[in-house]
């Protein structure tokens, strides 16, 4: 397979000829949405790089995750490991590894196997790797996948599984570890108690669930992101591991820091673009709006028309969302 450099540019051409080419017939509406939300969240913050060229680059970018998913032995170790001393510590005593769907989500078990085979977590007891229930059915289905993760001594668990709380609770109670992506978003059922936390420039909405879990049992929290450093080589990053308190707004709001601060610098890494806008609770863009009225009837992109949904256009200037019909 190619290096990073050459593939992720591979696909970045395609993407703008393709984008470009369809540009005039709409585009795919999960495109769209992502395009939509990066606008909204990215703008008011003026980066150097345009909204729409970051959107183009995070297109890219999950073409090239998405070779490596067909290939799993493509990507066999990191170029760069760092804090490897932070996941060690986190495993010996037992805790949680947090991370998001950030730049080679799908390798993240390549340096925790490790960390496991080499005898740095409790044994006996299994590492869960915490996931919704689809994401579980369908990697049973990948058996090259399932083959890595049990080298690396690791078992899917069922986020929406109604004793999940129980299960992962008693789990760090025994000294086990678990791996959680964040973002997902997934539980049993409604969270009546989310937490509301700035982002970059909206406020979302997250749940709440793990970090009273985590709270409770005063276990360390490892925080810890995959990336593509401007050489193109890939990288994972173990931060310090610390304690989650007993004010849950404070503690989620630490663990989502570091990954704030990493989405800052590479925006284009991140997969779930396109359903940000399900966490968002308040656009920056809400609270003042100061583009002329000639701005705000331009539309710059649109949706493909679906039966029964219609069609959306967006205004990159202004963020603006229209319904075409």
């Amino acid at each position: 397979m190619k290096d990073f450099r050459t593939l992720y540019t591979l696909h970045r051409e395609q993407v703008r000829e393709e984008l470009y080419r369809e540009k005039t017939d709409g585009i795919r509406l999960g495109f769209f949405y992502a395009l939509m939300n990066i606008v909204k969240e990215l703008s008011p913050l003026q980066l150097e790089t345009s909204p729409e060229l970051i959107w183009m680059d995070y297109l890219a970018f999950l073409r090239t995750v998405d070779e490596h998913k067909k290939n799993p032995y493509s990507f066999m170790d990191w170029d760069e490991v760092e804090g490897l001393e932070h996941l060690q510590a986190t495993l010996q005593e037992g805790g949680a590894l947090l991370t998001w769907h950030y730049g080679f989500v799908r390798h993240n078990m390549i340096t925790i196997g490790q960390e496991i085979r080499a005898g740095h977590m409790k044994s006996g007891l299994p590492f869960y790797l915490v996931a919704e229930q689809g994401t579980v059915e369908q990697e049973q289905k990948l058996s090259s996948w399932n083959t890595l993760r049990q080298f690396a001594g690791a078992d899917l668990l069922n986020a929406e599984d109604e004793m999940i709380g129980i299960r992962l609770y008693s789990h760090l109670r025994k000294g086990g570890s678990f791996n959680l992506f964040v973002d997902g978003q997934t539980g049993f059922n409604a969270d009546n108690r989310a937490v509301e936390l700035p982002f970059l420039s909206s406020r979302i909405r997250t749940r709440s669930g793990i970090f009273r879990i985590l709270a409770k049992t005063r276990k360390p929290v490892c925080p810890y992101f995959m990336t593509l450093t401007e050489d193109f080589r890939s990288k994972i990053v173990f931060l310090p591991p610390f304690i989650l308190e007993g004010d849950i707004q404070e503690s989620a709001g630490r663990v989502y820091e570091p990954f704030r601060n990493q989405l800052l610098k590479q925006p284009a890494l991140w997969r779930f673009w396109d359903r940000h806008h399900q966490q968002v609770i308040h656009w920056k863009e809400d609270e003042t709006n100061l583009h002329s009225a000639e701005a705000e009837s331009q539309v710059d992109w649109f949706s493909k028309p679906l039966e029964g949904f219609g069609q959306l256009g967006l205004n990159t200037a202004s963020g603006m969302i229209y319904n075409l019909g």
